[in-house]
């Protein structure tokens, strides 16, 4: 979060699969008074091998054109390949997706197909946003060989498909989960059966289990060094001193938790060590940090967990039964 108007060279070696952060990236040391006229960003790329497995760069380059094409973007992000013409990101927009020299990012011909029944058929657009949540159908598959439900969960930003057939119950990529309930407007409707809300109650079920574990995972504390264990160590010191609020111990359960997430940067954390050096009165001292450290952060805190909080919603399943599709 913090501008750099002194570079004027960005090294990317991660590249993440939203485009906004690596404009986000640049915007750092992109400026207004810069005194550069040139800002130069290197991206590591995949090796060949991984690319052909993840086709990452074309992905972002994809996303970063449409940015270009709708806001105006003027900046090369990623590389020089980014300059595509409007025709040849229509063309990826529209391309077949049994074709493999079609898109590399299949979510966009989907998209594309949204688009055009919002422009062309407004009333059918119309019907498919008034939906309810838990919207239902069924339809024949050949693809599957025993009856099987896909549904689509969502709480806060987190959103995902599961498939179950009883037995198994699997994790779905939204191109995998669309291969199996795409269908055409002459297709047949399918009556669900009663396995379906079993079906159903084993998605749920797996979904919830899948938030159990990434919170497990978000749950192992980094191992904190240098600076920010001195820092944890001197809070939990300052808060054994009994003139404190519940109000204040509270807050300093805050900043440990912030310092155990590695979430203050290390130019706040320099100013901390050097103001404890300065100050001899404990209470002293800690008003003294409560005021380096910015709102902001605690207040993004509670955003975060006001996201985590957010009602689970089974937003529409789609019940398959084997057989030829008419």
């Amino acid at each position: 979060g913090i501008n750099l108007h002194r570079a004027n060279v960005l090294v990317n070696y991660d590249l993440p699969w939203n485009p906004t952060r690596i404009m986000q990236r640049v915007g750092r040391i992109n400026r207004v008074g810069t005194e550069f006229d040139r800002i130069y960003v290197f991206n590591f790329f995949p090796t060949a091998q991984s690319k052909k497995q993840m086709p990452l760069e074309e992905r972002i380059l994809e996303k970063l054109q449409a940015f270009h094409d709708t806001l105006g973007e003027d900046i090369k992000y990623l590389s020089d390949d980014e300059e595509v013409s409007s025709k040849k990101l229509f063309s990826d927009l529209t391309a077949d997706l049994d074709n493999e020299e079609g898109s590399t990012n299949p979510e966009l011909a989907y998209l594309a197909e949204i688009r055009k029944i919002r422009d062309d058929e407004p009333k059918l657009f119309n019907t498919i946003k008034h939906l309810p949540k838990k919207a239902k159908a069924g339809k024949l598959s050949g693809k599957i060989e025993e009856d099987t439900t896909i549904t689509f969960i969502r709480q806060g930003a987190l959103k995902t498909f599961f498939a179950s057939n009883m037995e198994t119950t699997k994790q779905m990529t939204f191109v995998q989960a669309i291969e199996y309930i795409k269908a055409e407007p002459e297709d047949k409707r399918y009556s669900v059966s009663g396995q379906f809300y079993e079906h159903v109650a084993c998605n749920n079920t797996a979904f919830d289990e899948m938030l159990v574990a990434e919170a497990e995972v978000s749950a192992e504390k980094p191992m904190v060094t240098g600076n920010d264990a001195k820092i944890i160590r001197l809070l939990k010191a300052i808060k054994a001193e009994p003139r404190l609020t519940d109000d204040q111990e509270e807050i300093i359960d805050k900043m440990i938790l912030l310092w155990e997430n590695g979430d203050i940067p290390d130019r706040i954390s320099k100013d901390v060590m050097k103001k404890s050096k300065n100050v001899d009165d404990v209470l002293e001292l800690y008003y003294e940090i409560v005021k380096l450290v910015p709102q902001a952060y605690f207040e993004e805190r509670k955003n975060q967990k006001r996201q985590i909080d957010e009602e689970k919603q089974i937003i529409l399943s789609c019940y398959l039964k084997p057989g030829d599709e008419e």
